[in-house]
């Protein structure tokens, strides 16, 4: 056997085990990468389904009108608890890029000012309570657009 075939089929061999490795590292970037934007989804969807709720329940509670004043402050004080606003965000700011984070803390901050304003006893239709309502919302919107941006496909 010459020492020339013997070179040829361990630089063949290098080569084979050199791309197998290659691509199977590739493969596992891919997918880690995947279950990363997987997971930073639920996440990102579960913060805003307890941003939602909450609103819901404050919103509620500023139109009704005819509970005690009280009542209406007792279900805002309670909607941010009930619906686990800040651990969901807390959640979100341990996966999330810087500013998700940074806007996840805007929003959930604008929905506590928000929830002020009914719990002092503004009903919707008050303008401390609709700016409350319209800063809230325009959180919201820069959040969930900043979201989209982070879990587009690179």
């Amino acid at each position: 056997m010459e020492w020339t075939a013997l070179v040829a089929t361990v630089v063949g061999a290098a080569i084979g085990v050199g791309s197998t490795l290659a691509t199977d590292r590739l493969r596992w970037r891919r997918d880690t990468g995947e279950r990363d934007r997987e997971t930073l989804r639920t996440v990102s969807a579960q913060f805003l389904e307890a941003l939602t709720g909450a609103r819901d329940v404050i919103s509620d509670a500023g139109s009704s009108g005819h509970l005690p004043a009280d009542e209406r402050s007792r279900l805002a004080r309670a909607a941010i608890l009930d619906h686990g606003v800040h651990a969901k965000q807390y959640q979100l700011e341990l996966l999330a890029t810087p500013e998700v984070a940074r806007l996840a803390r805007e929003a959930a901050h604008g929905l506590l000012l928000y929830r002020d304003a009914v719990a002092a006893g503004h009903t919707r239709e008050d303008p401390e309570c609709a700016q409350a309502r319209r800063a809230f919302r325009e959180h919201r919107e820069a959040l969930m657009t900043a979201m989209r941006s982070s879990l587009a496909r690179p």
